[in-house]
């Protein structure tokens, strides 16, 4: 039971977070209210999907690709099986331009920052 109930807690907490940042950045394009409509979470397999109300949130959420939640710094990225060709006419693929990422700690690009990624997972941040 107390497995089940820290499940929906966990479930809870990303989905306000989400909900939170998509509102903080501008990103909500579809309205008032919350952006995330349901989550799920793979323990197993350490990913979640977070769904959002509409094509072009979801392509907003693509934005947050390296904020930090609890601690750690989040891979934001389409699902595997995503086809941009099918998408295209429910909306725009790539995150709006005028999104206020500077509240999150994001979109802080300068010439010395550079991207390292395929690290082997037993790396740590100390």
């Amino acid at each position: 039971m107390q497995g089940g109930f820290m499940l929906v807690i966990f479930l809870q907490t990303v989905t306000t977070f989400f909900s939170h940042v998509m509102a903080a950045i501008g990103g909500n394009a579809a309205g008032p209210g919350d952006a995330v409509v349901s989550v799920y979470i793979n323990h197993e397999k350490k990913f979640a999907f977070v769904e959002m109300r509409s094509v072009e949130e979801a392509s907003n959420a693509m934005s947050l690709d390296g904020i930090i939640f609890e601690g750690v710094h989040v891979r934001v990225k389409r699902p595997s099986d995503y086809n941009p060709s099918l998408a295209a006419p429910l909306g725009p693929s790539q995150p709006n331009p005028n999104l206020n990422l500077t509240v999150v700690g994001l979109g802080l690009e300068h010439p010395f920052r550079i991207l390292v990624s395929g690290l082997p997972y037993y790396f740590t941040e100390a």
